[in-house]
């Protein structure tokens, strides 16, 4: 069945696409109305981070808006987009006196991409908020507080090399987030033979002065490992950037370093990662 473009935002996820086909304005249409639809992710208090639906107005007749949305589409010099990135426009619709509502084409230059002028002319209306809808909840509360995330994919069974001891970080940190994840199933991989398995948050913590400078000296003087993974729990030590370490909370204790190198900690030094 045809879906039915209504004076209304969808009540589902952030669409990628349109449910609906666009299409050009009809002849003689006279909107009264724009409605535009935003997906934003927000923190709702007691309850974690949702993603959320917002859909706003603004009063016709958004005469320069129609003006830019009944241009003619350039012709592409190059016979397909060439865009190094892909411009994302607003879901949104107009809407006449009589009820009726487009979702409109939105006029594209030779590389493939909407106006930067139509942009402005959807993004410049005086926009009133008619209503906030959480659509789906993205992180939980536990896990936004901790800054961790809900759950975590296992790349210790995936990933490194043995390597020998050597600094991990440097210059040495003041602070290190570490996040405890329990393994909770497994999921076929697209990507590598045999399951993918994830982690569920079990708890978190933040590591500084005498703890953090006796595990990073562990980390730093963690001899090359060659041992096979097999456990059941795992720590994401995050430093505040994107040259994150993983070690195994049970097992042979290995420590995957941001390098890709593998490691082997004391059990000793992995019980800093969960007192």
């Amino acid at each position: 069945m045809d879906h039915v473009v209504t004076a209304s935002c969808p009540k589902g996820p952030d669409p990628d696409l349109p449910a609906a086909p666009r299409q050009p304005l009809p002849d003689g249409f006279v909107p009264v109305q724009v409605i535009r639809c935003r997906w934003e992710s927000r923190y709702l208090p007691g309850k974690g981070r949702w993603e959320v639906m917002i859909q706003e107005h603004a009063d016709g007749p958004a005469t320069e808006l129609m003006t830019e949305l009944r241009r003619p589409s350039e012709k592409s010099l190059f016979g397909q987009d060439c865009l190094d990135i892909g411009i994302l426009v607003d879901y949104f619709v107009v809407a006449d006196s009589s009820g009726r509502a487009v979702l409109p084409d939105v006029p594209t230059g030779v590389c493939g991409g909407p106006f930067s002028s139509t942009l402005a002319a959807i993004r410049s209306l005086p926009y009133h908020v008619d209503e906030q809808v959480p659509i789906r909840r993205v992180e939980s509360e536990k896990a936004f507080r901790a800054g961790c995330g809900d759950e975590y994919s296992d790349i210790l069974r995936r990933r490194g090399r043995p390597g020998v001891a050597h600094q991990v970080w440097n210059p040495p940190l003041q602070g290190l987030r570490v996040c405890v994840f329990r393994i909770t199933k497994k999921t076929p991989s697209t990507v590598e033979p045999g399951p993918m398995a994830t982690g569920r948050l079990e708890s978190s913590r933040i590591l500084k002065g005498t703890k953090l400078r006796t595990l990073l000296n562990a980390l730093d003087a963690a001899p090359a490992s060659d041992c096979p993974s097999n456990h059941t729990r795992f720590a994401v030590l995050n430093p505040g950037h994107y040259r994150q370490a993983y070690v195994e909370l049970d097992g042979c204790h290995n420590l995957l370093r941001p390098d890709g190198t593998l490691g082997q900690l004391a059990p000793d030094a992995v019980a800093l990662l969960t007192k």
